[in-house]
């Protein structure tokens, strides 16, 4: 995963307050459609569950692995203190979470007009205003410039979509599976941990019985 943590390197560094307020959903944000640790990546959700597997006790990483909820209201890997428990693997979403403030958001908008279409830049500007955190403190700033440029052009998800086409969510006999009982050739690209888990990691007999009704329901998955 050497890719995926090269990729992660160009985000300029963060400090966190660690109150946890961005890793759980309030009734109006899970009202609102919004998710914890979305959108989470095929290369992401793999990199994170050979973390789990070495670093976590037997028992946790059984409640880790076998989490299948879709969209919960509060992030599985949240700690006891509010500390993320996967923090040197955390994915992309997270890890750009308060990167920007309103001031570096601003200038990089002005910075690039002229020089990207309008749609990336107000693209750019909507997402990232949504992701400001007065608690967060950006320890790299030399990063920001080239970190919002990437964001305008698309460049991270790109990516994180070519590197996630070379992973294997899992077996044979699973992939079989999930053709049949969706009509797709592949494995999804981009899902949340539960539905990744559900996936990977629940009994076939599951998969066979419930997955179809499972993946109708889904409120994150890519349609198209």
């Amino acid at each position: 995963m050497r890719d995926l943590e090269m990729l992660y390197d160009q985000v300029p560094a963060t400090r966190c307050a660690g109150t946890g307020d961005c890793c759980w959903l309030t009734d109006e944000e899970f009202d609102n459609y919004y998710a914890t640790m979305f959108p989470l990546y095929r290369a992401e959700y793999v990199h994170i569950v050979a973390y789990v597997e070495k670093h976590f006790s037997p028992q946790r990483r059984q409640e880790l692995l076998n989490f299948t909820e879709e969209r919960p209201r509060r992030c599985p890997f949240l700690g006891a203190d509010h500390s993320c428990t996967i923090y040197p693997v955390r994915p992309l979403i997270c890890r750009t979470y308060g990167a920007m403030n309103p001031v570096s958001i601003a200038r990089q908008a002005i910075a690039h007009q002229g020089d990207l279409p309008v749609a990336q830049i107000r693209a750019f500007v909507r997402r990232e205003a949504g992701m400001v955190c007065p608690r967060v403190a950006v320890l790299e700033p030399e990063k920001v410039a080239r970190h919002a440029r990437m964001l305008m052009e698309g460049t991270y998800e790109r990516e994180l979509a070519r590197l996630s086409a070379e992973v294997e969510l899992a077996g044979a006999e699973r992939k079989r599976l999930f053709q049949r009982l969706t009509g797709r050739e592949e494995w999804p690209l981009r899902w949340s941990w539960g539905g990744f888990n559900a996936l990977r990691a629940a009994p076939l007999a599951w998969l066979r019985r419930h997955f179809a009704a499972y993946w109708r329901k889904a409120e994150l998955i890519d349609r198209k």
